[in-house]
């Protein structure tokens, strides 16, 4: 399935040398395939290293990270002091991959990579590859030496400097409690480049920024059970955004706030998306591009889909789990051709609640269950269960060839609380062992997305958002929700899948100030392998015929998505396409009506039967109407405060 086209070009094709000058000692560019992004790489007279990174258009230059810092420090020794002994040929790579779900199934893996080699004063090698990419820079450490000792990284010393005249829609890192960090704070919205974060957690990733004309997605990727994850520190003085490790209180204290590993190391990318519009951030697969491929032979078992979800709805009369409930919704999933009903906390104690009748009835009706556990353990000391079936691997692979023989076809796992080496470990073991069991994994309370889905294409969902659930804990919710969907986009759902469990109409223990529209819009604006329909059948079946069969209708994998229009916390529009058919979804942020106009100018030739569901009367109101277009067509839509629409667009047969 995979296609590898390699072509080794002349050391100066990419990468020029140049003379030594009054600070510089050596100096290398490194260009986009495209070559309107580059980067320049410095090696100075105090022997430190550096990059900045440009963009080109219109003949004009611009410097869209100014120069800076590179580094890393092991306890044993720094490579902060380097000399410079050789790089690689620029290697041009072009790469052919199919994940199973996701924003685009069939990718273009096309970028330049070279390979800088250094040492540090007391002669110990180090590594620094870049790669570029038409929609981006990254790079990477690797420590290249062959040694059977554990050495152990303390600090690195990257930055993202950025020109401080812009802004950033940015994510406060969570402090460490019972339940974070889980990447569940809201986004600060247009602030100043440079601006520190509230607190000394920091700031967290993927933190999006506008400045000289330019996008810019900060994020990393490849993180494997060999380093932490990453995070920026909370001082970014003069737009200097660094990088630093898990709070040491994480995970109730357990695991420690280094990494550490054998030799050759590989640490992970640091990834800088940039485009002139926000089309190419929220179009952007680069995260997934600098991910191992899969190692899965067989993938064909993976089945992405919708599915029914008890536990919102029945969360405040504790009503969510019992067997006449759940029942209610594996029907309800039939009556929606939905593939999957999810089982949530609890379901090992309920009295009456027998999981191995309750497959026998959900196979009658052509519907597979998804079962919740607790990461367990001694990193979290939450009461739900089951726990402590998911730390320890015997025990877990006990567990997970139980329900595998029963028929269960996934696996919900909540409450990891931690970036640290330890809990990174813990994914990674817990995806490996569920491969082996053929069982879809979906993480909640969890860590953010790292381009797992592609090494791992069964990692079907992570939460690493505030969703609805929202709706039952947070005050602020209502208020702040409508803004925050209209970031998501942009932000998180950028680098990965998002379970926000979206759709929801009836009130929990805070209302929506969300119209109705607007919740059904999130089933096309949020992308999710599984996407969690979180409402009652009550709620659902009182809804019109027509938004009924669009929620039957509407996938969860698509061929391909675009961004129409938008800006973060404002508005968005987007369309992603599945076989033949296209669904948009558009959301207002705001409290102010506004008219949007679509262009189809994305639709290929033909006519196209568009059937629209946006704003009625009142909030809880829908208007429904049925157009013809083409590539030629241009539709305005007016969506109230807070409002949405969504469309489905068949192309007309001749």
């Amino acid at each position: 399935m995979l296609k590898y086209i390699l072509l080794l070009f002349p050391i100066l094709s990419f990468a020029s040398l140049q003379k030594e000058t009054d600070d510089v000692i050596n100096e290398w560019n490194l260009a986009s395939p495209n070559k309107k992004i580059s980067c320049t790489i410095t090696l100075d007279k105090s022997r430190r290293v550096s990059y900045k990174v440009l963009s080109k258009s219109n003949n004009e230059t611009t410097e869209i990270v100014e120069s800076s810092p590179l580094g890393i420090e092991r306890e044993d020794q720094n490579f902060d002091g380097l000399t410079f002994i050789g790089l690689e040929k620029p290697l041009k790579i072009k790469t052919n991959y199919t994940l199973s779900s996701g924003k685009q199934l069939v990718n273009t893996n096309h970028f330049i990579e070279q390979t800088f080699h250094f040492v540090n004063g007391n002669g110990s090698k180090i590594d620094i590859v870049f790669r570029a990419y038409n929609d981006g820079i990254a790079f990477k450490y690797v420590f290249p030496e062959t040694d059977q000792k554990i050495y152990t990284v303390t600090k690195e010393l990257s930055g993202f400097n950025l020109p401080e005249a812009g802004k950033a829609w940015i994510q406060p890192y969570d402090k460490a409690s019972d339940y974070s960090p889980a990447y569940e704070r809201n986004y600060e919205k247009e602030i100043s480049v440079g601006t520190n974060a509230p607190s000394e957690d920091g700031w967290a990733f993927p933190a999006l920024f506008e400045t000289n004309k330019h996008w810019i997605l900060l994020t990393e990727a490849n993180l494997n059970e060999h380093f932490y994850g990453s995070h920026l520190n909370q001082n970014a003085a003069n737009g200097l955004y660094t990088l630093t490790h898990p709070n040491a209180e994480e995970a109730l204290g357990y695991g420690t706030v280094t990494a550490s590993s054998t030799l050759p190391w590989n640490m992970p990318w640091r990834v800088i998306i940039i485009g002139n519009t926000l089309a190419t951030i929220v179009e952007s697969n680069l995260v997934n591009h600098l991910c191992d491929d899969t190692k899965l032979k067989d993938v064909s078992w993976i089945e992405p889909g919708r599915a029914s979800w008890a536990w919102w709805s029945g969360y405040l009369d504790k009503t969510n789990d019992t067997p006449e409930k759940l029942k209610k919704f594996i029907d309800f999933a039939q009556t929606m051709q939905w593939e999957y009903s999810m089982i949530d906390a609890g379901w090992e104690s309920r009295d009456g609640l027998n999981v191995q009748e309750l497959i026998h009835y959900a196979k009658n009706k052509g519907v597979d269950l998804l079962l919740w556990y607790n990461s367990g353990g001694p990193t979290n000391k939450v009461d739900a269960g089951p726990r402590d079936l998911m730390f320890d691997a015997a025990i877990r692979r006990n567990e997970m060839k139980r329900i595998s023989d029963l028929g269960i076809k996934g696996i919900k796992i909540d409450f990891f609380g931690s970036d640290k080496q330890e809990l990174i470990k813990l994914y990674i073991e817990i995806l490996k062992d569920a491969a082996d069991y053929q069982l879809l994994v979906n993480f909640h309370g969890c860590t953010l997305p790292r381009g797992w889905s592609k090494t791992y294409p069964h990692l079907i969902s992570m939460e690493a958002v505030k969703g609805s659930e929202g709706y039952i804990y947070h005050s602020d919710f209502e208020d702040n929700a409508p803004i925050q969907n209209a970031i998501l986009p942009f932000t998180r759902n950028v680098v990965g899948p998002m379970d926000y469990t979206p759709t929801a109409f009836s009130k929990q223990q805070f209302p929506h100030k969300t119209t109705f529209a607007h919740e059904l819009a999130l089933s096309v604006v949020f992308e999710s392998g599984i996407q969690h329909y979180p409402d009652t059948p009550d709620s659902y079946l009182a809804l019109p015929i027509e938004v009924q069969n669009f929620l039957k209708e509407l996938p969860s994998v698509w061929d391909e998505t675009k961004l129409l229009s938008g800006y973060p916390g404002k508005d968005v529009v987007i369309s992603r396409k599945n076989n033949n058919d296209w669904y948009l979804g558009g959301i207002n942020g705001e409290t102010n009506s506004k008219e949007i106009e679509v262009d189809f100018n994305f639709l290929q030739k033909g006519n196209y039967e568009v059937k629209i569901i946006s704003d009625g009367k009142d909030k809880s109101d829908f208007a429904i109407s049925q157009k013809q277009v083409s590539n030629a067509s241009k539709i305005k839509i007016m969506m109230k405060p807070n409002g949405g629409f969504v469309m489905k667009l068949k192309k007309i047969k001749k």
